[in-house]
């Protein structure tokens, strides 16, 4: 990777993806549970409790019509009319949930079964054949009934089994759903603390290693070693500008050195040169040739000096130039931390959305555990039902004790509805502790999504700390671009110096012109040539002065 901004961008995104996948996990897990506990409310137990009720209303139905036959009672016939009344409605709410062939054919079975105890056996007494009626009823309807009780019986008990078979996949996916919602959010928690520890110190590290070179170098001390990288992004940029200008601050100041033992070689002798042509003014005709040649010798000094400190100047622009492209990739550097510092702030928000998804996913399943306690409601009211049927049963078996011989019949049906009482009972009792066992786990699941809240919840804190980290980074960035102007200050100021060094060079070679010129009519005036050589020892003068001032700034640099 070649930018800091790709490689946060790609750390963010690790830890937003784990978090990202564990909120669609939990999501559908959660909707799935809530589907399947709505399958089992809305379908299953409504049919469990129609089978169970339409196998008591053959019972019913029986012990009605066999109450008719023994009794001839009107009362009987018309609640056995009731009673089909109300099978039939039984059987639309089974259809609309079930419309399969199995169910159909019990019903069909079942009309048949209720037309022929209307039209055989009702029709055969009520015409005086009480005994044919009554043989119909116990050879022919009867078996029929035992039958379709039998059928509703293995129908509910089919049921049953399913209620039980889809809790159990409820159960299933809850300690799924509670296993890897831990584990992801605990792996989240590490790989995010770890992206965040990596990047922080990657950036750190090498910006604390150049703030002190940068330090050394404001200090004046270049004799430091070729910082290394293998980094290709802003950060190893910047170190490998610092070496090219460390390099080039050595190699200008070595320069400098020879420069300012130069010129300060040259104004000693021209100061010698001075004060002798100012003490031997009497003997200028005999040192004619030999101050000529001085002469000559000092123009053409000066002008090779001249050269010299004018490529010095060249070199000190070029380092210059060096310190403000240094700047501009500091200020790059200072607007990525930005970005960073931006992209900091974006993951915070993020990390709040997931954790308002596991709120939101919390409050789900609490949902799941009040439909739960509806379910436990259902079943009390069932229980409340096979209580009544048992009292029924017991009641018609009092029934056909006292109608003696005749109630036999009677009173075996009742016993067959209390037999139908007690098995619905246990039925119910396996429910309810079904109910018990899904709403146990429930609340493991509430308190394992709350563990998985505080979780990230951490993590929202463990991102808040790095963003602080690039604010940090950011303060130290700024330091760095201090210390760069005050190093392109101190080499501006080295600038001025040595165009102040040119100027005198600049008068030396203009005097020397002069004192050449002046040998030539010292003939015809030797007060010039004195005030000329005064003016040349003035600007030696000048001269050493201006050396002495570059050489102590060179001395603030330690090669």
């Amino acid at each position: 990777m070649k930018s800091i901004r790709m490689k946060l961008i790609i750390s963010f995104l690790i830890v937003i993806l784990f978090c990202t996948g564990l909120s669609t996990y939990n999501y559908y897990s959660l909707k799935s549970m809530n589907n399947q506990t709505d399958e089992i409310v809305s379908k299953e137990l409504p049919l469990l409790m129609s089978n169970e009720n339409l196998a008591f209303n053959i019972a019913q139905s029986i012990a009605l019509s066999r109450a008719y036959i023994l009794y001839g009672d009107e009362f009987y016939k018309s609640e056995f009319e009731k009673n089909i009344t109300l099978g039939k409605k039984m059987q639309e709410d089974i259809l609309k949930y079930d419309p399969s062939p199995e169910v159909k054919g019990l019903i069909e079975k079942s009309n048949e079964w209720q037309r022929m105890v209307s039209e055989e056996v009702f029709n055969t007494y009520d015409g005086g054949y009480e005994g044919l009626a009554e043989g119909i009823l116990t050879n022919k309807v009867e078996p029929i009934a035992n039958e379709l009780i039998k059928s509703f019986k293995e129908l509910s008990k089919t049921r049953q089994e399913g209620i039980l078979a889809d809790g159990n996949d409820i159960l299933n996916s809850g300690k799924t759903s509670q296993i890897i919602g831990i584990s992801v959010a605990i792996a989240a928690l590490i790989i995010g603390l770890a992206i965040a520890s990596f990047t922080a110190e990657a950036i750190s590290r090498p910006v604390k290693k150049m703030v002190k070179r940068m330090n050394a170098i404001a200090n004046g001390e270049l004799s430091s070693e070729v910082m290394t990288t293998k980094s290709k992004d802003e950060i190893g940029q910047l170190i490998r500008a610092i070496n090219t200008m460390n390099t080039s601050l050595s190699s200008m100041v070595k320069q400098m050195v020879n420069v300012s033992d130069h010129v300060s070689n040259q104004s000693e002798e021209l100061t010698q040169y001075a004060d002798e042509v100012m003490a031997g003014s009497q003997q200028i005709a005999t040192t004619m040739d030999e101050l000529s040649r001085g002469a000559e010798e000092q123009a053409h000094a000066s002008s090779s000096l001249n050269e010299t400190m004018s490529q010095f100047a060249q070199e000190i622009m070029l380092v210059v130039g060096s310190g403000e492209d240094i700047k501009v990739q500091a200020e790059s550097m200072l607007k990525m931390t930005d970005d960073g510092s931006q992209y900091m702030e974006k993951s915070i928000s993020k990390m709040e959305d997931i954790n308002g998804k596991m709120k939101h996913s919390l409050n789900l399943v609490k949902g799941l555990d009040s439909k739960t306690n509806n379910i436990s409601e259902l079943v009390k009211v069932i229980k409340e039902i096979a209580e009544q049927t048992n009292l029924l049963a017991l009641n018609a078996a009092i029934e056909a004790a006292r109608a003696g011989e005749h109630g036999r019949g009677f009173a075996v049906v009742a016993d067959e509805v209390r037999k139908l009482a007690e098995q619905v009972s246990h039925s119910i009792t396996d429910i309810t502790s079904f109910v018990t066992d899904i709403q146990n786990e429930s609340r493991l699941v509430v308190a394992s999504l709350d563990e998985g809240y505080q979780f990230v919840h951490e993590g929202t804190d463990q991102i808040q700390t790095t963003g602080q980290t690039f604010e940090n980074i950011k303060n130290t960035i700024d330091q760095v671009g201090t210390k760069i102007e005050e190093m392109a200050t101190s080499l501006y100021n080295v600038l001025d110096n040595t165009r102040t060094i040119n100027e005198s060079i600049e008068n030396i070679a203009s005097v020397s012109e002069e004192s050449a010129a002046a040998i030539e009519q010292v003939s015809a005036t030797a007060q010039q040539s004195g005030s000329s050589m005064d003016e040349v020892s003035r600007s030696a003068k000048t001269l050493e002065d201006n050396a002495a001032k570059l050489n102590t700034l060179i001395q603030q640099f330690k090669l």
